[in-house]
């Protein structure tokens, strides 16, 4: 009797252990890394023109199941973004923090070197409407993010921000 409690005490663990041996990593299907041209750390730059309006730190994260970008920006302006994979719908979801006390939540999709990102918030107007893109030019190993709003319901858009990654030296 002991030694079938014995046994019956240590089957779970063992279970545990040939079930992981055989589970393939967490997060290494191809869609996982189709944002890694982020990583890496960045000068920003306005797209119109040549001057740098902040730079960003970007990881992988959490068994490299999350990307994180780290911002800060010319005036100081900080913030942070947590981007995820989901593999059962294909989609790329970004939650934005910063230090104002705002959250954005953005959800898409990968395709042609683009990472293009839509979410909506509530205002005491009624609801904005944000686009995110992340173009990237292989060639030129850069990447141009354009933040847009709207506040009609896409009828008309404005951009937010328009800022050219370059890596840092």
């Amino acid at each position: 009797m002991l030694k079938h409690l014995f046994l019956c005490t240590l089957f779970p663990f063992f279970l545990s252990f040939s079930l992981n041996a055989q589970s393939p990593a967490p997060c290494s299907g191809e869609g996982y890394r189709q944002f890694d041209f982020w990583i890496g750390e960045w000068e920003v730059f306005d797209t119109a023109g040549d001057t740098i309006v902040g730079h960003s730190l970007i990881k992988n994260i959490l068994n490299d199941c999350v990307i994180e970008e780290n911002w800060t920006g010319g005036s100081g302006f900080a913030g942070k973004s947590f981007n995820t994979y989901n593999e059962m719908d294909s989609t790329w979801n970004q939650v934005w923090v910063d230090q104002s006390g705002a959250t954005y939540h953005f959800s898409g999709k990968y395709k042609d070197q683009v990472m293009a990102l839509k979410g909506q918030s509530k205002t005491n107007r009624g609801t904005a409407l944000f686009t995110l893109t992340f173009s990237y030019n292989q060639e030129a190993n850069t990447i141009r993010q354009v933040w847009k709003l709207s506040k009609d319901q896409g009828i008309t858009w404005e951009n937010l921000f328009d800022g050219t990654y370059r890596r840092k030296e």
